[in-house]
């Protein structure tokens, strides 16, 4: 509208028009109007507009009143005319502040919209009411006050109705979001709007005092303006309505019309009551019916896209219906009798057809236990009727295209009153995922083949070093021992002091080979079993860190294979390191068990303990801490826990089988 003075400018011409209306809509000019439409300009310009634009809007309301009224028959004469001026403006203003305070409430409805607006337009007219009854009553001496407010506030109210109600609707951006909203046909509009006027015309047209018939009772007009708003959009229906009243209105003025009441004040009253009425009706029932419009459109857009998802997804979605429903409380083969004799399949989408060929033979598939899925869902009705006849999880496989494909699928159940009415079934080709995990568990295999032969091919070479050692060095060890002993004896003291030296030395040297051999090998893990080994570390223990440790066995030495008895050793002894090294105490207690299946092994501790968190094992520590335990166990395939709390102790234990078996079955819950 050209910025800020365009819109002024606008509102200016269109009040003065709205004022000049409202003084023509009188029986008589010392009368007070019919309706006052410049009222629901006002009220929507000041709705409409922020709020600093206020004064100005309402200093024009006021000039171009007080100038038409000046220029005007029925303007409003002398100083008691400025209150009905006044009693406009906060008409205008009371209604305005109120809309805009219920109209920004979020997640409202269009029809409750326009309730708020009738609340805030009937009180902000009895505002204004108050005020200018003041004046009219003085400028109408006949009547009192209390008759002057409701006339005036009605007038206001009514006006208000007309405007801002059509105002709202064309301004309003719905009509261009929603197609629902647009008019359809031109030439409905036009037969309505003929229609319309001339109902008007034939029920208000009747003179004075003369008889009507039926059909010019004011109740017919009413019934077409119904019809109206039930074929066209609000804003051609309220238009309609609105361009009715003001019709009404122009030829009451003149004197004609069915509300032929002696009393003018009754008359007039009665006039606006009709025509607020012909408005409401025609505002709520427009607005009602478009909303209900837009919504089903928006469940058909809706159903639209949930079909349009369903039918192009690439899982297969299809859904069973029971002919009759089924009792949950059946047996489980009375169950599968009657999935097999009641069920089908009412509804699938394309994807579904790529494990059932069948898809597009018939509208509806009945249950067929050659289809996998039904087998699957069949084999597993039993665990899934204890969770209302719902699985995930399943896996089959079914030949598409020459190709064993395999599916993941989950069932959803609808149970009501105990009775299972249908059945959602989804499944996604998982094949290549399937293949891709298939390598990915051969290649971990590999890896840790190569793994343990790494392992192996190291305590092979640390056994041989330690008996190198000990056949080797530690003989040479013993030889040069003795010969130093021959010579001691055959020297003289002051050589004889030199050799004691050497020989100090060289047990020394012994002492340490025979720690370094004792870590390559431990004494007796090989040759005699697991606990005649950890018999030896715990004395180990006690001469070289000085741990008492109290050493609890229950083993089945023959189910134990040499790489079990070296881990189980190695973790042990890597345990007990940890004791001396943090726990600060001097005792421990380490107790074994084992059969032919797994061996546990617990360490406990009463010392120090430690802060003990879920992600403690997330990023390697420094050397072979809780980590590498923890690591090696799980590579084996075994379970590691830890129980510790700071100044608790720890409590350490792990398990790890002697004979691990793999299988998978197709049918089988992931």
């Amino acid at each position: 509208m050209g910025g800020t003075a365009g819109a002024l400018a606008v509102f200016t011409v269109a009040y003065a028009v709205l004022v000049a209306a409202g003084f023509l809509l009188k029986e008589h000019p010392s009368e007070l109007t019919i309706l006052w439409p410049a009222a629901g300009l006002l009220m929507f310009a000041l709705w409409f507009a922020p709020p600093h634009l206020w004064p100005a809007l309402v200093a024009i309301q006021c000039a171009v009143e007080l100038l038409l009224s000046a220029v005007m028959p029925g303007g409003f004469p002398g100083s008691w005319g400025l209150l009905l001026t006044v009693g406009n403006a906060v008409t205008g203003l009371v209604g305005a502040e109120l809309a805009r305070r219920w109209f920004s409430l979020p997640r409202h409805g269009h029809l409750r919209r326009v309730l708020q607006f009738i609340g805030a337009s009937a009180i902000g007219a009895l505002a204004g009411g108050l005020i200018g009854a003041v004046g009219a009553a003085q400028l109408t001496p006949d009547r009192i006050y209390m008759h002057q407010l409701q006339l005036l506030s009605c007038g206001s109210w009514l006006g208000a109705l007309t405007v801002f109600p059509l105002s709202y609707a064309w301004a309003s951006p719905l009509r261009r979001i929603y197609q629902t909203l647009k008019l359809e046909s031109p030439v409905e509009l036009l037969l309505l709007a003929m229609l319309t006027l001339a109902t008007t015309f034939w029920v208000f047209i009747t003179p004075p005092g003369e008889a009507v018939s039926i059909l010019q009772m004011p109740v017919i007009l009413a019934a077409v303006l119904a019809g109206a708003a039930f074929r066209l959009p609000p804003r051609w229906s309220i238009l309609l309505a609105a361009a009715a009243v003001l019709v009404a209105a122009g030829i009451t003025a003149h004197g004609d019309g069915p509300y032929t009441n002696g009393d003018p004040f009754l008359r007039l009253l009665q006039l606006q009551t009709f025509l607020a009425a012909l408005m409401l009706l025609t505002t709520l029932l427009g607005t009602a019916i478009a909303d209900l419009r837009i919504a089903l459109r928006q469940l058909a857009e809706s159903e639209e896209r949930y079909r349009n998802f369903v039918e192009n997804s690439t899982e297969a979605v299809w859904r069973i219906e029971l002919t009759h429903p089924m009792s949950v409380s059946l047996p489980h083969e009375a169950q599968l009798e009657w999935l097999h004799r009641y069920a089908y399949i009412a509804e699938c989408n394309l994807a579904y057809g790529r494990f059932d060929g069948q898809i597009g033979s018939r509208s509806s598939l009945p249950w067929r236990r050659e289809v996998p899925w039904n087998d699957i869902y069949a084999r597993h009705l039993e665990m899934a009727a204890s969770q209302q006849y719902s699985m995930d999880g399943l896996r089959f496989t079914a030949e598409v295209d020459g190709r064993q494909r395999v599916f993941l699928t989950s069932f959803s159940g609808v149970v009501e009153a105990g009775y299972l009415k249908r059945v959602w079934g989804v499944a996604r080709d998982i094949t290549d995922l399937s293949d891709l995990n298939s390598r990915l568990q051969r290649e971990q295999e590999r890896l840790k083949a190569y793994a343990r032969q790494l392992v192996n091919a190291e305590e092979k070479a640390r056994r041989a070093a330690a008996v190198d050692l000990h056949d080797g060095i530690g003989q040479s060890l013993v030889t040069m021992n003795m010969t130093l002993e021959v010579a001691r004896s055959q020297t003289q003291p002051p050589v004889r002091a030199l050799l004691d030296d050497v020989r100090a030395l060289l047990r020394d040297v012994q002492e340490r080979t025979r720690s370094m051999i004792a870590d390559l090998s431990p004494p007796g893990l090989y040759d005699l079993g697991l606990e005649p080994a950890l018999q030896w570390l715990a004395v180990y223990a006690r001469q070289h860190d000085g741990l008492q440790v109290e050493l609890e066995t229950k083993l089945r030495e023959d189910a134990i294979p040499i790489e079990m008895r070296v881990l189980v050793f190695k973790l042990v002894r890597e345990l007990l390191r940890n004791v001396v090294k943090h726990a600060g105490v001097s005792a421990a207690l380490v107790q074994v068990r084992g059969d032919r299946n797994s061996v546990t092994v617990e360490v406990r501790d009463e010392g120090k303990g430690f802060e003990w968190k879920p992600d403690f094992f997330a990023a390697r520590a420094r050397g072979f801490g809780l980590w590498s335990i923890a690591e090696r166990v799980r590579e084996a395939g075994g379970e590691f826990t830890v129980e510790t709390a700071p100044g608790r102790g720890a409590h350490v234990t792990f398990s790890v089988p002697l004979n691990r078996e793999r299988s998978g079955k197709d049918g089988e819950p992931l």
